[in-house]
C-alpha cells in the first residue's frame, strides 16, 4: 500500500500545494487590506457564521483563531468536514460554484477575528486570476485529502498530522481531531499513547 509519506515525497503535489497556499494567502491579505469596506467580525467560540441550508454570500478570511465546516447528519450527530486556520479563506467551494444552499455549517472553533470577503467581489474580472488560484488550490487539496483518507491507516493519518501538520495536533481539541479522523476521542487518546510509547522505545535504542 502506498502511504501518505510516499505521496508526500512526490507522487502527490504537496510541495506545489504548499507554494500555492503561500501565494494565495499573501494575495488574499492584500485584497482585504486594499478593501477597508469589507466587514471585520470578531466571533466567539461555537458561534455559527453560516447555517446549514443558508446561501453562502461571503468567504471568511481568518486573521486569528480557527473555523470549522461541519454537517449535522440524520441522527443529529455533528461531523467535521474541514478546519480552517489563520491566513486561510474559508469557502464552501461546491456551493460557491453551483450557487446552491450550504450543505454544511461554518462555525468558530475558538474566538476568532475574520474579514467577510463578498463572493461577488471574487467574480470580478480583475480578480479572475485569484479565483483560479483558489480553485486550483482546492483541487490539489482535495486530491491530497482523498489519498490521505483512503490510502492510510488511522495510525498513519495521525502520524502524518503530527509530523507534517503539528498546528493541527497542537491546536485542535482531542474531540475535534478525533471527529475529523473518524474515531472516538478515547480511541484517539489510546492511539496517541501507543504511538508515543513506540517512539520512546525506538529513541532509547
Amino acid at each position: 500500500m502506498i502511504s501518505l509519506y510516499q505521496l508526500h515525497e512526490g507522487i502527490m503535489p504537496f510541495h506545489k500545494l504548499g507554494q500555492l497556499c503561500e501565494v494565495t494567502k499573501n494575495e488574499l491579505l492584500t485584497l482585504t487590506q486594499q478593501n477597508p469596506t469589507f466587514d471585520t467580525k470578531r466571533c466567539s467560540r461555537n458561534e455559527i457564521l453560516l447555517q446549514q441550508g443558508q446561501v453562502q454570500r461571503h468567504g471568511f478570511f481568518i486573521h486569528s483563531g480557527k473555523l470549522v465546516s461541519s454537517v449535522i447528519n440524520e441522527t443529529g450527530e455533528l461531523r467535521h468536514k474541514e478546519f480552517y486556520f489563520a491566513g486561510e479563506l474559508c469557502i464552501l467551494f461546491a456551493e460557491w460554484i453551483q450557487k446552491s444552499p450550504s450543505f454544511y455549517q461554518i462555525s468558530a472553533l475558538d474566538d476568532a477575528k475574520i474579514v467577510l470577503v463578498p463572493l461577488a467581489e471574487l467574480e470580478q474580472a480583475n480578480l479572475r486570476a485569484l479565483k483560479l488560484k483558489l480553485l486550483e488550490q482546492q483541487l490539489l487539496f482535495k486530491e491530497a485529502k482523498e489519498a490521505f483518507l483512503l490510502l492510510n491507516t488511522l495510525e498513519q493519518r495521525y502520524c502524518f498530522l503530527r509530523d507534517e501538520r503539528p498546528h493541527w495536533v497542537n491546536g485542535l481539541a482531542n474531540y475535534d481531531l478525533a471527529n475529523y479522523l473518524g474515531v472516538t476521542p478515547q480511541g484517539l487518546s489510546r492511539l496517541k499513547s501507543r504511538v508515543n510509547k513506540a517512539q520512546a522505545t525506538t529513541t532509547k535504542r
